[in-house]
């Protein structure tokens, strides 16, 4: 059913246009009446034409009442509406107006134009986002692609190991294929709320895949592994946790000390899977710690390297999605500590 039968905007102008009608009529009747009366028009009379003075008088002032009427109920709003959508056409999707109108109709079309301006500041801070996000997370299976492009241009590499990098570079690229439309996606999840797509998938596999992908930079570092990944199935999103362990494994080579150590825990519990991955690289502050998921953070300390800081702020929005969480235990110096839990009832949530 219609909310009214006849919208409130509609009425006004009718009412107005009426209102108008009777005034102009009522002008005509009282004149009419007066001259045939008083015999206004006899020229023996002084002054005859004062009543039509005054009734002009009258007229003009009625006929002014009106139109300020009109003017700021219903035409001074849809001009203050016709500047704002200026506005907007030049970029500006912060302005809002003010929805407390006395016409219900004006009302609910500057709440529909506040709707559409939200709507549009969305999209705007999606595609900011997205391209700032795909430049960070490009760097990482670049580099990667290049490192093992390097490898390959030694000739005395056997056939086996060319074999194996020309693979891991395919799997690099099939990984910047699937990273843009994952990046579209994870921003539409922030920004308008879409669903994940779940299925089940070897876990500890995949982890293990992210740490050959990375090879050739912990090899380079000399990094000593410690790997403790059972055998584990987990029902999630698997091409988004890959970006999970890819940018965490990422930081904890790029900050680790030479001839250091990197140790990844995957821990089978009741309710979900704990994931635990260390460093002894040069660690972090508590204050840095305390904002190192916020996004595009960088701090002012050694910590801080090119980019943009979204890696991290990334990995925590794909955890939380999984309804699971992500801490960091830092000492400078010594290393860090990020520690991810991951529930297991996701198929029934």
């Amino acid at each position: 059913m219609r909310k009214k039968l006849f919208p409130q905007l509609w009425m006004y102008f009718v009412a107005i246009t009426f209102l108008l009608m009777v005034v102009v009529l009522s002008v005509f009747v009282c004149l009419l009446f007066i001259v045939n009366h008083f015999k206004l028009l006899a020229p023996e009379r002084e002054n005859h034409l004062f009543p039509f003075y005054f009734i002009i008088f009258l007229s003009l002032v009625i006929g002014a009442v009106l139109s300020i009427f009109v003017g700021k109920r219903i035409l001074q709003p849809i001009e203050n509406l016709r500047q704002a959508m200026n506005k907007v056409a030049k970029g500006d999707f912060t302005l809002q107006l003010g929805e407390e109108q006395q016409v219900e109709d004006v009302a609910e079309l500057y709440h529909d134009f506040n709707v559409m301006v939200n709507e549009l500041n969305s999209i705007e801070t999606l595609r900011n986002d997205f391209v700032s996000t795909v430049s960070h997370e490009f760097k990482t299976p670049l580099a990667t692609i290049k490192g093992y492009v390097q490898l390959l241009q030694n000739n005395s590499l056997a056939e086996e190991e060319r074999q194996s990098y020309l693979e891991r570079m395919l799997e690099g690229t099939q990984q910047l294929t699937h990273l843009t439309d994952n990046i579209l996606k994870l921003s539409k999840l922030e920004n308008q709320g879409i669903g994940l797509d779940f299925q089940s998938f070897r876990l500890d596999e995949q982890i293990r895949e992210v740490i050959l992908f990375l090879q050739p930079k912990w090899e380079q570092l000399d990094l000593t592994l410690d790997l403790t990944l059972p055998r584990t199935n987990y029902y999630g999103n698997e091409e988004f946790l890959y970006q999970v362990w890819l940018n965490l494994m990422d930081n904890a080579i790029k900050y680790s000390q030479k001839n250091s150590s990197i140790r990844v825990q995957l821990i089978n519990e009741t309710q979900g899977q704990l994931i635990i991955i260390s460093d002894e690289g040069i660690g972090m502050t508590e204050k840095v710690a305390d904002r190192i998921f916020d996004k595009f953070y960088q701090s002012d300390t050694s910590r801080k390297t090119s980019g943009n800081g979204l890696g991290l702020a990334l990995a925590k929005q794909i955890i939380e999605l999984h309804h699971g969480t992500i801490k960091v235990n830092s000492i400078p110096g010594q290393g860090s500590s990020f520690k991810l839990f991951l529930p297991n009832d996701l198929e029934n949530s």
